[in-house]
């Protein structure tokens, strides 16, 4: 008889245990460990992004201060260009002149008042001439105090009566001034004056300054003083007679 072969018995798996380091994890302390290290480093990050941000602030804001002075310079100077003075005068207001220059020297920004003709009509038919009277004065800041601004008062025509009389036009051209010097250039004395004054006798009064000088300061983002510094010369400086001329 053919022998059947016995069957052995399989062995039987034995269920190997877990190694310690496929079980184990973080421990709390290595777990706060990393997020000190990412705090940190966060922290770091968001400090170096804060600074950027402020440095990135304060260069506009020194720009933005650099162009609001350079334009009222500009402006100053652009006008003063184009100053005259005139002989034609309206008969019985012969005591106030129509046309003038009078810079005065001032405790912290000094005022500039003239005729010029630099006006420019907008609107058709309107009582307004290509002649007119423009001033720089000092004013305080309306919702600081503290602050001085720069203004500039233009009218739309001359007319025989004081400036502060005369309707026109007030723009704030620079705020946060801290000093305005104008200085006026006498081509004959060969020295510069703090003040001009065509409507006195004591002043100039059939001429102009040749060359007038700008010295603005005001405050930059930090408080500290931008200081600005330019001058222009005068078209015309010696007196405009366009009266009818006397029979010979």
């Amino acid at each position: 008889m053919p022998v059947t072969p016995t069957k052995m018995p399989l062995p039987s798996r034995r269920l190997l245990p877990h190694t310690a380091s496929g079980a184990a994890g973080f421990s709390l302390i290595e777990v706060m460990i990393a997020m000190a290290i990412l705090a940190t480093i966060t922290v770091l990050v968001w400090g170096s992004f804060q600074q950027t941000f402020r440095t990135r602030r304060l260069i506009e804001g020194n720009l933005t201060r650099y162009r609001a002075a350079r334009v009222a310079m500009d402006r100053i100077l652009r006008d003063v260009q184009m100053a005259y003075l005139s002989q034609n005068n309206v008969p019985g207001t012969e005591q106030t002149a129509r046309t003038f220059f009078e810079g005065q020297h001032g405790p912290d920004i000094d005022e500039l008042r003239f005729s010029y003709f630099g006006h420019q009509r907008l609107y058709a038919d309107s009582k307004e001439a290509d002649t007119a009277a423009v001033g720089y004065f000092a004013g305080r800041d309306p919702d600081d105090a503290r602050r001085l601004n720069l203004y500039r008062k233009e009218t739309r025509r001359l007319q025989a009566e004081r400036f502060e009389n005369i309707p026109g036009e007030v723009e704030l051209l620079c705020d946060d001034v801290v000093r305005l010097e104008i200085g006026y250039y006498h081509p004959d004395r060969k020295e510069w004056l703090d003040k001009w004054r065509t409507t006195s006798a004591d002043g100039f009064p059939n001429r102009l300054p040749s060359r007038v000088r700008l010295r603005l300061i005001v405050h930059d983002e930090n408080g500290n003083e931008m200081v600005f510094q330019s001058e222009t010369r005068l078209a015309m400086i010696q007196l405009l007679d366009t009266g009818p001329q006397g029979q010979q």
